[in-house]
Order: structure tokens, then C-alpha cells, then sequence
């Protein structure tokens, strides 16, 4: 089996194409090698707004989670067998290598005539990344509903009624009660909702259903097409169905996905289009 590999970029400026590389993942279709340059990534603080910062930081940090990689169990497992990830692939790396906007930019993967062994991955990423060093830091937890409760409610709180209880008195077609996050009006009716991809299949698409069942019930009761927020974070490319039921909301003309640290999206929509609530006190 070939060994191929992939350098990860920072993009400092698109327009000069100025970039930083940061990390690297070495495949040969089994198993699959991956880290990043945390003392390169801390540099990243003086050159750039700290929510950009975060962002890359996260997205790093996400990969090593989602590759089962847990650099603490000594310092010899930096590799995984678990088929599940077959993303990491030559031709996933090669697509995810054509979107330039990405945070992080992933080269287009290359073979290179080495054995597929630890020391050859070290040797490779200290020729191009920096010097080789465990990174032990475990990516926090995100809790999606705290976050949009601190960081977006309060930006918008008087223009829309915030985590409010509906039920058929509100609306004649909604047929079972629903908290939803926020809602207002301006010249159509707007809402908002933020969901869980990482949940169990079964659960997730009750949520979804349910607050689909509530823009519909919205609707009908004024006739006018609304504008409707799912807020959330793209789950992980192994849980197939959840992964695809995103996909679907990412790529609806009905409803909006929003990344939840994207949360300025929103804000922005309510307070340029002068957005009220929808039952004034």
C-alpha cells in the first residue's frame, strides 16, 4: 500500500494566497496519521481577531477527536485502524483540498516512496510543519445551547421573543407544543432554532420535524413565507444519517443552517431588517 499525505494550511491573507502550515495527516488506506503544530498555532494569537483564533483552534482539535487519536496513551499511538473514518482518503482529501475557504486548508494529498511507519511521519512533519510535539490538549466540550444563549441572545433579545412556548392557542395548525429559541416579524414572520446534530438519529429528527411542523403552522396562519434559522455544528462524518440529515438542512432554500460561533449571521439579518417581536406584551 502507497503512504500519501497532506499538509494543513492557515490562510493569513486569500487575496496575496499567504499561508502558514500547521498540520499534516499521512494515510495508506488502513491507518492514518495526524497532528498539528501548537506552538505555531499560538502565533496565530498576535495575527488574527481571537474568534478566528478560536475557530482554527477547535477545527484542529476536531479532527484529532474525531480520529480516535489520543496522543496521551504514550508517545507511540499517533495512528488508527478504525475503518469508520474513511474520510480519510486520497479522494475526500483531494475534494476537501478544492474549497479555498475553508479555515483550514488541506493540500492536495501526494505519495511519497517511504514505509508507513511513526518515525517516517515524524521525520515528514518537521520537514515541513515544525518540530514534532504531542499535543495533549482534549478539545472542550460544546455545549451548542449554552452558546447561543450567552453569545446571541443578548444581541437580540429586544427584537424577538426569546425561548418561548408555543402551542395551538398561538397557532391553529401547530398540533403538539414546542419551545423554540427565538421569533419575530417584520414583512414576513422569522424564526429560529438550534439543534443537536450529535444526537441520536431518532431524536434529531423529531427535532427537526417539530420545528418544521411550526414554520408550517406559522404560515398558514398569515399566509407568508417566513425565514427560518437551524443553529448548530456540522456533526462528525461518521454518524452517516445525522451527517446526511445535515446535508439536507445545509442545502434547503427553506431553512437556513447556521453555524452556532457564525451566530453574527443571524444578528445581523434581525437588527438590518428591524425585526420585532412576534406577540408583543
Amino acid at each position: 500500500m502507497k503512504t500519501i499525505y497532506s499538509i494543513l494550511y492557515v490562510t493569513l491573507n486569500a487575496a496575496l494566497n499567504e499561508k502558514i502550515s500547521i498540520g499534516m495527516v499521512m494515510f495508506n488506506g488502513q491507518e492514518h496519521f495526524y497532528n498539528f503544530s501548537n506552538e505555531k498555532l499560538s502565533v496565530f494569537k498576535s495575527l488574527m481577531d481571537s474568534e478566528r483564533f478560536n475557530l482554527i483552534k477547535k477545527y484542529l482539535l476536531s479532527i484529532q477527536k474525531e480520529l480516535n487519536i489520543d496522543n496521551k496513551i504514550n508517545n507511540s499511538l499517533f495512528s488508527n485502524r478504525d475503518l469508520k473514518n474513511n474520510w480519510v482518503s486520497e479522494s475526500y482529501i483531494s475534494y476537501l483540498s478544492k474549497y479555498s475557504n475553508n479555515i483550514v486548508q488541506f493540500s492536495q494529498p501526494k505519495s511519497i516512496d517511504i514505509d508507513f511507519q511513526r518515525d517516517n511521519f515524524i521525520k515528514l512533519f518537521e520537514k515541513y510543519i515544525h518540530k514534532f510535539e504531542i499535543i495533549e490538549e482534549a478539545i472542550p466540550e460544546v455545549n451548542i445551547h449554552t452558546r447561543v444563549k450567552e453569545n446571541l441572545f443578548p444581541r437580540i433579545e429586544t427584537n424577538v421573543n426569546i425561548e418561548i412556548l408555543l402551542n395551538s392557542e398561538n397557532f391553529e395548525n401547530l398540533f403538539a407544543p414546542i419551545e423554540v429559541d427565538f421569533l419575530g416579524m417584520n414583512c414576513v414572520p422569522l424564526a429560529g432554532q438550534t439543534i443537536d446534530f450529535e444526537k441520536k438519529h431518532y431524536y434529531l429528527e423529531n427535532d427537526i420535524t417539530r420545528f418544521v411542523s411550526l414554520t408550517k403552522a406559522i404560515e398558514l396562519e398569515g399566509n407568508n413565507k417566513g425565514k427560518y434559522y437551524i443553529l448548530g455544528r456540522e456533526p462528525q462524518k461518521n454518524i452517516d444519517k445525522n451527517h446526511l440529515l445535515w446535508e439536507h438542512i445545509r442545502d434547503s432554500d427553506f431553512l437556513e443552517f447556521v453555524d452556532i460561533d457564525e451566530y453574527g449571521i443571524v444578528e445581523d439579518y434581525i437588527k438590518g431588517n428591524n425585526v420585532k417581536p412576534y406577540f408583543q406584551e
